[in-house]
């Protein structure tokens, strides 16, 4: 059982408080000192980037720090802050890791710092864990030179939890750019905003860039932005999922990718519009190193055509279709789900729909829907409006899309099963204010809890729409713990755009991005 600390309501240094255990690889922890040498209290003034800092822990990689987060006087921790880097007095050696842990959860992780890094912000949030724990590593290349500073450490503690849905006031909103397509949040907690694009583990980024009509291109980058030469054919790979013939029915139009994601074993899926007589869902897999992937489809290429879902939409004559997969999401059982629409052009008739693959790119039979081919479904809004779609641990899909409701735009909350039937709905409902208004769905979030955050736009009479941002619970009702007065809604930020992405860090906290970049308490 963790002891209490002297822990009290405000702002606590750290340093102050007694670790309930300690380890360092080079001499002892030093308090307010650098690490220095072998003895007790032979380091300097802690520095990083010639910046003096009063209070704070010299260490030396391997270290390790544990504190108690139970505090007195009601004290309850809700954010850790701290400044990390190389000490000044190794000059440009040394390379580490900072980590926090909190009940043995990892919530930051700095990655790779040297004498030559810039010094980091720690800002992670505590609420509700009873052990705090900092780690430095060393990188993996041994110890030598790897001073470490915890510099002006601090436990920001209150008699009661913040309220969920509420600003983060201790993080400072960050300015977003006007055209970015994925955000992907990075083990340091930093935001990384680009086009289409995804992220390795490794910190490499694969970057898709559609080139002429159907074709696009994949390259690999390290972290600095410089080509990784062993990707594919000098860096890169070039698909084509086809183009427009000119005996098509409709305008010509531009096919090619649309949404990527990195499968755990960090195969790279893409999806897009791809054509095969008709436009079809086209979705392609490459190999670690940026080849085809021969063991899905057709050489890595697998093309599906909607058309059998004109009987749900019947028109005279026969239609053609135009089908644009637009999102894939994983199972958890090495499925992949993508979703898109199948539209009806003659006559703009348009319905939602879902496709399930198995690992090898053949149709997973055991999604149903009424007589469509097994492996396709539906949504139960027909209509061309936004929509998202993620799916669950247990391969149950949650989807939140437009729905028309007296002649306004409202939103829609469904689960689909796993095998194709319904779990449910919201029912129509408006983002705010509960007064119809043009409402647009911009992402849908999965927390590891199971609750389901939707975020978008409403348009509440300003000159730009308003960001909401919406918790429900995993039987999709509203989380009357989320928002004000129990709606399970949060106007996040008048007249902002609408709120495009939402991320969720290791330690609960709800990053949204509009047109600046908010965090808000879980």
């Amino acid at each position: 059982m963790l002891r209490p600390q002297s822990l009290t309501p405000g702002v606590n240094t750290l340093q102050y408080e007694t670790a309930t255990f300690a380890r360092n690889s080079w001499g002892p922890v030093e308090r307010n000192r650098s690490n220095g040498e072998q003895q007790a209290g032979d380091g300097k003034p802690l520095t990083l980037n010639g910046k003096v800092y009063a209070q704070g822990y010299g260490v030396h990689a391997g270290s390790e720090l544990r504190f108690s987060l139970q505090g007195t006087g009601g004290a309850q921790c809700n954010t850790f802050t701290a400044d990390i880097g190389v000490d000044d007095e190794v000059g440009s050696r040394g390379s580490v890791v900072f980590q926090v842990y909190g009940d043995g959860v990892k919530l930051y992780d700095s990655g790779l710092l040297t004498g030559n890094s810039a010094t980091r912000r720690v800002n992670v949030g505590v609420v509700g864990r009873q052990e705090l724990r900092l780690a430095v590593t060393d990188a993996g290349n041994g110890i030598s030179y790897d001073h470490a500073d915890w510099a002006d450490p601090r436990l920001n503690c209150a008699t009661t939890a913040p309220k969920a849905g509420s600003l983060d006031t201790t993080w400072t909103p960050q300015s977003a750019a006007a055209n970015f397509i994925k955000a992907v949040l990075e083990p340091d907690l930093n935001v990384l905003l680009g086009g289409l694009f995804v992220r390795q583990l490794d910190g490499k980024r694969l970057v898709i860039t559609n080139t002429t009509s159907g074709k696009f291109e994949v390259v690999r980058r390290f972290p600095d932005g410089t080509l990784d030469a062993s990707y594919g054919q000098g860096g890169r790979t070039v698909t084509d999922f086809g183009s427009g013939q000119a005996n098509s029915p409709y305008s010509p139009q531009v096919y090619g990718a649309k949404d990527a994601v990195l499968q755990p074993d960090g195969k790279l899926v893409v999806v897009g519009t791809g054509w095969n007589q008709l436009s079809d869902f086209a979705v392609a897999r490459y190999t670690t190193d940026g080849r085809p992937d021969s063991s899905f489809g057709q050489n890595g290429l697998v093309l599906t055509s909607l058309e059998p879902l004109k009987d749900l939409l019947p028109m005279t004559p026969p239609p053609f279709s135009s089908d644009d997969a637009e999102s894939v999401s994983l199972g958890p059982d090495g499925t992949l789900v993508v979703s898109g629409l199948y539209q009806q052009p003659e006559d703009y008739r348009t319905t939602r729909a879902v496709v399930r693959y198995n690992a090898n790119g053949s149709l997973d039979r055991t999604l149903l829907n009424r007589n469509l081919p097994l492996g396709m479904t539906t949504l139960t809004t027909s209509v061309s409006g936004s929509a998202q779609l993620r799916v669950e641990s247990n391969g149950d899909m949650i989807v939140a899309s437009n729905s028309n409701a007296n002649s306004y735009v409202g939103v829609l909350v469904e689960r689909i099963r796993r095998n194709g039937s319904r779990g449910g709905n919201t029912g129509n409902f408006f983002l705010g204010p509960q007064s119809p208004h043009s409402n647009t769905v911009m992402d849908l979030a999965l927390q590891p809890d199971g609750k389901i955050l939707v975020g978008g736009s409403a348009d509440l009479g300003g000159i730009s729409p308003s960001g909401v941002l919406v918790r429900l619970n995993t039987d999709l009702t509203f989380d009357p713990t989320f928002g004000s007065e129990g709606s399970g809604q949060v106007v996040t930020t008048a007249e902002s755009g609408g709120i495009r992405k939402i991320l969720i860090q290791p330690d609960g906290k709800i990053v949204a991005v509009e047109n600046a970049i908010r965090r808000f308490w879980p």
